[in-house]
């Protein structure tokens, strides 16, 4: 508990459990105060969704990152966001932590969806998993190439926790994880991670807010185009 003391230290990770927290927020007054939403709901708020013929805005790559399906969903999400928000945010940059966030939600998405497309069933997917693997894969692989060998190690090992569960599951035909959506969101923070290790010097102040405020200016303007278009 003690990461939780030190929240405020972490000011983007505040902001973006904040954004978590209000879209669950909205979504359980919307649904008549339930803490669980079903398939309908979660695709009016914003869900990704593909196969089953789906032809909905790609824009839900974006927004799917910030909704979530249940309390216990959310929760589990933003105490691991918060945990590698405090570790590594200052570290690697604020603006640079943010804009993976949006970049690796999109991208796990983006597989979740190539490889549910064929699929006669419709899939509905929502999370902030996996942008928060994209965070911890590049704090991982920064970690590892600046020679903080231990903190590589506790990072890796989350991983292949997480992995490990969904796959097992997946395996016996349980669905509750998107596995695409973590290995997608991974990958492209592993790659963000290795470009970041190789540039030394901190990010610019200004570079920083700059990103900071792109990224979450995308996020609402992702959800504006899905709410009120209707796509």
């Amino acid at each position: 508990m003690k990461w939780f003391l030190r929240l405020r230290e972490a000011p983007v990770t505040c902001a973006l459990i904040a954004a978590n927290l209000l879209v669950y927020a909205i979504m359980f007054v919307a649904s008549g105060w339930r803490w669980s939403f079903d398939g309908t709901t979660l695709i009016a708020a914003g869900a990704s969704v593909s196969g089953g013929g789906a032809d909905l805005s790609h824009w839900r790559w974006l927004t799917a990152a910030f909704i979530h399906a249940n309390l216990l969903h959310i929760v589990m999400n933003l105490w691991v966001l918060g945990q590698i928000g405090v570790l590594s945010e200052r570290a690697l940059g604020r603006g640079l932590y943010a804009a993976t966030y949006v970049v690796t939600g999109v991208i796990g998405n983006v597989l979740s969806t190539v490889l549910a497309a064929g699929r006669p069933q419709m899939t509905v997917a929502v999370g902030a998993s996996g942008a928060i693997m994209g965070l911890i894969g590049m704090a991982a692989t920064f970690a590892w190439r600046s020679g903080q060998r231990a903190a590589a190690k506790a990072l890796a090992f989350n991983i292949l926790f997480v992995l490990g569960v969904g796959l097992s599951l997946s395996a016996r035909g349980i669905s509750l994880v998107d596995n695409a959506a973590h290995i997608g969101g991974l990958c492209a923070g592993a790659a963000i991670g290795l470009v970041r290790v190789a540039v030394r010097r901190p990010t610019p102040r200004w570079l920083d807010t700059t990103a900071i405020a792109l990224s979450f200016a995308l996020a609402a303007v992702a959800f504006a185009i899905v709410l009120f278009q209707g796509g």
